[in-house]
């Protein structure tokens, strides 16, 4: 079959990201024997103009989209992208009847919300590299492919199947002969314009953070490729595209242990010389998985640490505590790394005083980059979501397509203006949700100057902080006007 892959996400802040998991798609779809063609709609001056080119060129039989995110998460500055998926889903029905498959990760989130309000043809919840390919055979066969874990069927654009439960598809060997098909996407350009390639070496979360949707899309367990394997794809990567910084896209790449410490020694047996950076825990990050990333090319590191006070991290079910996340802190600095903490502020039972806690801690530590998120997003079936049902501070309609934040009331009005303050004291602060991190012309300017890696790296350099200090002289103590774009419950 002529199988059209479609990238909807045109997001470019902080950076463009390559489609990792299409490219996986891509790769299942082409080696079971389709045609397959890309439409990638990240770049284009006029991407849906291209996207009708593109599928009166090819004519596909069959069409995937992935969607990516379902917002960009910050509040009050949210973007919420459904309008955005809607015109491409509309667009392709304009000129196409070819059915219409939805998937990826932020189609998952919310897979039959999504159906209902895309008038979705068929959808992959989860998973879709064994998913896609059997429902693929079974429309070639003429056969109903509701019954494959993973398929949403059509059937759920209607009311009745609100109680439905989709089963996704979390093969234990999941990357076994499969590797992402980079080829038909302009992978080169999402280097330049976006300062990285990227790579996934396992899938699934063991923690339970209360607001995370990592465990309800991969799994509550690890499932991780072997060291050779991974390091084989960096290896052609850098020799294909020649050298350039990779980010390891795992929920975490320290944990757990023994799979950052094989693959750092599988780097360091062949010799590469290579720059990349991941997301980490502090749970078991001791100085010598600080010092042995740092040799095998590791140049930062994003900590999930989201406070620095013992009992909101309780409350946000994070496995460690303060003087374990400072310690971490430490390891990684004294080997070299940059350090960037994403510290969520408002969550519920934040305080007042468990801020100033977090903020002090922070100070001492003296990270590379902080930032900070203001409110923390409700997503479905969260544990953080659920207990908030419960507690009736919110109602379960509250939480679907339309992004929806909670702020503790204890610090609505506090929150604002005081992190503003600290942004401003400390200079190496990000505040996504009330400031915009950089704006596009200067992303595109330090790309094309040749600046490659994660930009918040750039913050522990003292002209940087003079010029973002700029950004909060004059703090706003309002959260601005409310709109319908997003809701703060």
């Amino acid at each position: 079959m002529r199988v059209l892959l479609v990238s909807a996400n045109r997001e470019h802040l902080p950076d463009p990201i390559f489609p990792l998991g299409l490219a996986y798609i891509a790769a299942a779809v082409s080696d079971a024997g389709h045609e397959i063609d890309v439409a990638d709609l990240c770049f284009g001056r006029k991407p849906l103009d291209d996207l009708r080119n593109q599928v009166a060129r090819f004519q596909p039989q069959v069409i995937g989209l992935s969607l990516r995110n379902v917002d960009n998460a910050a509040y009050p500055l949210t973007v919420d992208y459904l309008a955005l998926h809607r015109e491409v889903v509309d667009t392709l029905h304009a000129v196409s009847n070819a059915p219409v498959v939805l998937g990826g990760s932020g189609f998952s989130i919310l897979p039959l919300a999504y159906m209902r309000e895309l008038d979705g043809d068929w959808g992959i919840a989860g998973e879709g590299e064994r998913a896609f390919v059997a429902l693929l055979q079974a429309l070639e066969q003429g056969l109903d492919p509701s019954s494959i874990a993973g398929v949403v069927s059509p059937k759920s654009n209607t009311a009745a199947s609100l109680n439905i439960t989709i089963q996704p598809q979390r093969p234990a060997n999941w990357a076994e002969g499969l590797r992402p098909l980079r080829s038909p996407f302009d992978y080169a350009r999402y280097i330049r314009r976006g300062g990285t390639g990227n790579i996934q070496t396992k899938r699934g979360c063991v923690f339970k953070c209360s607001y995370c949707t990592y465990p309800l899309l991969e799994g509550n367990r690890f499932r991780a490729r072997e060291a050779v394997d991974i390091v084989d794809e960096v290896e052609n990567l850098q020799r294909e595209y020649g050298p350039h910084p990779l980010f390891f896209v795992d929920s975490i790449l320290n944990f757990p242990r023994g799979h950052v410490e094989a693959i750092c020694e599988e780097i360091l047996r062949r010799g590469l010389d290579l720059r990349w950076s991941c997301y980490a825990t502090p749970v078991k990050l001791d100085r010598h998985q600080a010092q042995l990333m740092a040799r095998a090319g590791c140049e930062g590191i994003e900590l999930g640490t989201d406070a620095v006070d013992d009992e909101q991290l309780a409350r946000l079910g994070k496995s460690f505590n303060a003087e374990v996340a400072e310690r971490a802190n430490r390891y990684c600095m004294e080997a070299g790394l940059r350090v960037c903490q994403t510290i969520i502020f408002g969550a519920p039972g934040e305080t007042e005083s468990s801020m100033r806690t977090s903020c002090h801690a922070l100070r001492k530590m003296n990270p590379t980059a902080v930032v900070a998120m203001t409110g923390v997003r409700l997503y479905p079936g969260t544990p953080l979501s659920q207990a908030l049902i419960d507690d009736g501070k919110v109602k379960p309609d509250d939480i679907g397509l339309l992004p929806t934040f909670y702020i503790d009331p204890a610090v609505s009005d506090f929150l604002p203006g005081f992190l503003q303050q600290q942004a401003h004291e400390a200079g190496n602060w990000v505040l996504p949700g009330l400031v915009e991190p950089i704006l596009p012309g200067s992303q595109r300017i330090l790309r094309g100057l040749g600046v490659s890696g994660p930009l918040w790296r750039l913050l522990h350099k003292p002209w940087m902080q003079r010029l973002y200090r700029g950004n909060f002289k004059r703090p706003n103590t309002s959260w601005g006007v409310p709109n319908a774009s997003k809701k703060l419950v």
